[in-house]
């Protein structure tokens, strides 16, 4: 397989195509082929796009070809690595992706008003959200709609409303500090965060302020959950001594199992390993630290059938 973007045949030149885009009387271009070149304009990458149609990049590129040559015109120049759009691949994106968007909702909203929900769903969570509640909803919710096509793509807390904005992802479910501007917002539900400790810990201590002199394990600052526990670590003139920070609550959990140190995570991310006896975790009396867990969404859009089921269920779950 060739290297990322590199099926399609290089252009003798880098002028911007100018024609503008036409068809013979009674010629239209397959779907799947407006698809695939909708997708490349706006992942600006044949490889990005071949993974979430799930197809070869052969595949892709003979798609985005047989479209360009029915229409007579080239859709797609390249600087460099990078896929930039000609002006008849603008006026292509600006009027047929709409049309397209929009035939499919037709068929969604058809298929729902017939008492089934179908369509695709890109549905983003952080891992915490992705391993400790999403399993609980998503069977009954797939099991409920089982002509949805649901895509689960994990990032980070910071990372997710970008992608929603981009239109990478029509839905995302993590920690927010604030929120994003221009997104839609839902509140799903709150996680207590907890003091984590190996089962063997001598203390049995409710208060920070009596592990100031331990070694914690705790997410990147960057993170949206160690911002919240920094705010109030503030507030409450408190300073852990950090001896090792890890994006992941997994890792975390298991360094804490091996006794390298205590950490602060969401209840639900040790649940399981406190009722195993693999690790002790408790409130902490002296510093309550909440997170939100939303829903993201775009307003400029309207939600598909399939989408507005799946909030629902991630809203009845937070109930």
């Amino acid at each position: 397989m060739m290297d990322d973007d590199q099926e399609q045949e290089q252009p003798k030149t880098h002028r911007p195509d100018t024609r503008p885009v036409r068809m013979a009387k009674g010629q239209l271009p397959a779907t799947d082929q407006m698809l695939a070149a909708l997708t490349v304009a706006r992942l600006g990458s044949f490889t990005k796009a071949a993974a979430e149609l799930e197809l070869s990049q052969p595949a892709l590129s003979r798609q985005v070809m047989g479209l360009e040559k029915a229409l007579g015109v080239r859709l797609f120049e390249r600087i460099g690595r990078a896929v930039r759009l000609t002006s008849a691949g603008e006026e292509l994106v600006g009027r047929a992706g709409p049309l397209l968007e929009e035939l499919s909702r037709v068929a969604s909203n058809l298929s729902a008003a017939n008492g089934t929900t179908a369509g695709r769903v890109r549905l983003g969570a952080s891992e915490s959200v992705a391993v400790n509640s999403l399993p609980a909803i998503l069977r009954p919710y797939l099991m409920a709609n089982r002509r949805v096509n649901l895509r689960l793509i994990c990032r980070t807390s910071e990372r997710l409303p970008e992608m929603v904005a981009s239109g990478e992802l029509d839905l995302a479910v993590c920690a927010v500090e604030m929120d994003p501007p221009g997104l839609q917002i839902r509140k799903l539900w709150e996680e207590e965060l907890v003091l984590v400790l190996p089962i063997n810990h001598p203390s049995r201590s409710r208060s920070i302020a009596s592990y100031t002199g331990e070694d914690f394990i705790l997410l990147p600052s960057s993170t949206v959950t160690r911002k919240i526990i920094n705010s109030h670590l503030r507030d409450k003139g408190v300073e852990l001594k950090v001896v090792l920070e890890h994006d992941s609550p997994e890792v975390i959990k298991a360094m804490v199992m091996a006794g390298l140190g205590l950490a602060i995570l969401p209840e639900p991310t040790v649940r399981k390993e406190t009722r195993r006896g693999e690790l002790a975790a408790w409130p902490l009396s002296d510093l309550k630290v909440v997170r939100s867990i939303v829903a993201i969404t775009d307003p400029r859009r309207q939600p598909w059938p399939a989408e507005t089921a799946l909030i629902d269920a991630l809203a009845k779950y937070g109930r």
